[in-house]
């Protein structure tokens, strides 16, 4: 019985929100674990890392990720955050909602090292993904965040209602997540994934 007014309870909040999707259109490193938890957590039905569709949005074919994305209502992580596609999700999805997480250059550019550096690898991420002579790409990087973080606003700068901008690796949470979805803040505290040392 818990589980069917659990049900009933989630069916109503979807009536309620008035969109029908939402995006995390940042870069990685910056809490999508978290974002996708919280998504959970909210009952919505999420999606994240996906390698096949990600080697084919990269390439430029769309076609697989967007019709995938019909099954799902949060969306984190590659492919979802790479390269235009998010303007082809806005298209596709009118009444969505996307996200952009921020978080400061020097933790960001630390953690981007633990995780895809090819010296150290703390992941063990697919060779293919690695960055060989990381501290020689550092600025490249940067620039691609910042180059990244900057297209987003600007196509999203007269729709303010449509994007969401929070910092999870600083300490935001559900206080900014559920206005901007209209959900109910749930009674547990927001998660914080795979956070590390840096």
């Amino acid at each position: 019985m818990i589980f069917l007014a659990r049900a009933y309870e989630v069916l109503g909040l979807r009536k309620k929100r008035k969109w029908e999707k939402v995006f995390e259109v940042g870069v990685a490193k910056t809490g999508t674990s978290s974002l996708g938890k919280a998504f959970k957590i909210l009952g919505l039905r999420v999606t994240g890392w996906s390698q096949d569709l990600y080697d084919e949005v990269i390439e430029g074919n769309y076609e697989n990720a967007l019709a995938y994305a019909e099954n799902f209502e949060a969306f984190r992580d590659g492919p979802w955050h790479e390269v235009d596609l998010y303007k082809r999700l806005d298209e596709k999805f009118p009444r969505s909602k996307f996200i952009l997480l921020e978080r400061d250059d020097e933790s960001w550019i630390k953690s981007i090292e633990k995780f895809f550096s090819a010296d150290i690898n703390w992941n063990n991420v697919d060779e293919k993904y690695l960055i060989k002579n990381f501290s020689e790409k550092v600025q490249a990087l940067l620039e691609f965040k910042h180059n990244r973080f900057n297209d987003v606003k600007e196509y999203f700068r007269d729709r303010p209602d449509d994007l969401l901008i929070m910092n999870i690796c600083a300490g935001e949470g559900w206080e900014k997540l559920c206005p901007f979805l209209k959900m109910p803040v749930p009674k547990v505290k927001f998660p914080h994934e795979f956070k590390t040392e840096i």
